[in-house]
C-alpha cells in the first residue's frame, strides 16, 4: 500500500513539475516578446524623432519639409504595420480571434499576389513556377486571413531568393485539407534557424533583414495557421534554399463554409 502510495505521489511530482516548467517557459516566452517588441520600436521612433529633430534647427525651404514629413509618413506607416502584425499574432494566441469561414479560391489568390509583385520579381530576375492543384477549387477559409498568410508567404519566398534565383508555388489537396507550399532557391539554413523561424522578431539572416519588413511576416503565417486549425513548417530543399510548407484546415467542398 505504502509503495502505490509512493508512486502515485512521484506521478503528481512529475505532473506538477512538468506544469512549471510549460508555465516558466510561457513566462520566458513572454519576456522575451516585450523586450524584442520595445527593441523594434525603438529604430523607427529613433528615426522619426531624429528627422524631426534636424527639420527643427533652422528654417527649412518647403522642399525640405515636405521630405521630412514623407520620410516621417513611412515610419509611421512601419510602426502602424508592426501594431496590426502584432495585434493579429496576440489575438491568435489568446483564442481571441477566429476564422470567419466562407468559400475561397486560394489558386485565384495567388495569382493575384504574385501578379502584384511583378515588379519585385522582375527587378530581381527571379524565375516564379507555380503548380496550383486545379482540384483545390473554394476551400472553407477565412478569405483575409488566407490572402495575408499568402501575402506574406510569397513576400519571404521572393524576398530571400536569390537573383537569377527561383520560387515555385504550389497547392494540393490531401483527405480533404488544402496545403500550400512556397520554395526559395539560396543558402539553406541551420537546424536551430528553422526550429525557430516563425517565433516573433526572429530573423534567421541578420545582415539581409536588417532594416526590412516588421520581424513578423512568419510569425503572423503561423498564427493565422493555427486559427485554421492547420500546421505550417520549414524544410530545407535538397537541391538548395527553403520550403514552407503550410496546411490549414478547411473543407475543400464550398458547401462546409457555413
Amino acid at each position: 500500500m505504502a509503495h502505490a502510495e509512493t508512486d502515485e505521489y512521484r506521478g503528481l511530482v512529475a505532473v506538477l513539475n512538468r506544469m512549471l516548467e510549460r508555465i516558466d517557459a510561457a513566462f520566458k516566452s513572454q519576456r522575451r516578446l516585450t523586450a524584442d517588441v520595445s527593441h523594434e520600436l525603438r529604430s523607427p521612433l529613433t528615426a522619426l524623432r531624429g528627422e524631426i529633430e534636424v527639420a527643427l534647427r533652422a528654417e527649412r525651404t518647403p522642399r525640405d519639409y515636405q521630405r521630412v514629413l514623407h520620410s516621417a509618413l513611412e515610419e509611421i506607416d512601419r510602426l502602424t504595420a508592426m501594431s496590426d502584425d502584432l495585434l493579429l499574432i496576440t489575438r491568435a494566441d489568446a483564442g481571441l480571434l477566429a476564422a470567419h469561414r466562407a468559400p475561397t479560391d486560394v489558386n485565384a489568390i495567388i495569382r493575384r499576389e504574385l501578379d502584384g509583385m511583378r515588379g519585385r520579381i522582375e527587378e530581381k530576375d527571379l524565375a516564379v513556377r507555380t503548380d496550383l492543384d486545379p482540384a483545390l477549387g473554394r476551400v472553407a477559409v477565412d478569405p483575409a486571413l488566407t490572402r495575408r498568410l499568402i501575402e506574406e508567404l510569397l513576400d519571404n519566398g521572393v524576398k530571400f531568393a536569390p537573383p537569377g534565383g527561383t520560387v515555385v508555388v504550389a497547392t494540393t489537396v490531401a483527405g480533404g485539407v488544402p496545403r500550400l507550399a512556397v520554395e526559395n532557391s539560396g543558402a539553406p539554413l541551420a537546424s536551430e534557424e528553422l526550429a525557430h523561424l516563425f517565433e516573433p522578431f526572429y530573423r534567421a539572416d541578420q545582415a539581409r533583414t536588417r532594416g526590412t519588413g516588421t520581424g513578423l511576416g512568419l510569425a503572423l503565417v503561423a498564427a493565422v495557421t493555427r486559427v485554421h486549425g492547420g500546421s505550417i513548417r520549414a524544410v530545407n530543399v535538397p537541391s538548395g534554399g527553403v520550403r514552407l510548407e503550410c496546411e490549414l484546415g478547411g473543407a475543400t467542398d464550398a458547401r462546409h463554409a457555413a
